[in-house]
């Protein structure tokens, strides 16, 4: 999971090279925001954890960062924040984050598989078998690109 998290980070600080002055204040906010709530997180500060994500999806990323950068950084978010509220036992605003998260768009990579194993779990949990079954074959379906994509296959 730390990974993830370092990857959203490690993408938008790569942006701040050559970049204009509020795409830098958008950058070095969002990774305020996402440090934050990772330690709430670590702390088990739920609510702490929450609001930070919720500052860094209320940032709008100026014109400078490009979509694609801001989708990765927003759809982390989304899936942790997603995630406090399932663990909490609130599947249907995780439901709701992580639908927030997928329509940012789907693509093949580790963030659009995070949402969508988080709803997969989400509808475990309801006792939707079948949609659990097609979420979680769709994000090993990504793992699995993902991974011929790293082997040169």
């Amino acid at each position: 999971m730390k990974r993830v998290h370092a990857a959203a980070l490690l993408c938008a600080s790569l942006l701040a090279v050559g970049c204009e002055d509020e795409a830098r204040v958008w950058i070095d906010g969002v990774s305020a925001d996402s440090a934050a709530a990772t330690l709430a997180e670590q702390s088990n500060e739920h609510d702490g954890a929450r609001e930070a994500l919720e500052r860094l999806l209320g940032r709008e990323a100026p014109s400078e960062v490009a979509r694609e950068d801001v989708r990765v950084v927003q759809q982390d978010a989304h899936e942790r924040l997603a995630r406090i509220h399932f663990v909490r036992g609130d599947t249907d605003r995780a439901s709701a984050e992580v639908a927030r998260g997928l329509s940012l768009g789907e693509r093949e990579d580790v963030f659009t598989a995070n949402l969508l194993t988080l709803r997969g779990r989400i509808h475990e949990r309801a006792g939707r078998d079948r949609e659990a079954a097609a979420d979680y074959h769709r994000a090993l379906r990504i793992h699995e690109a993902l991974l011929d994509r790293v082997l040169g296959r």
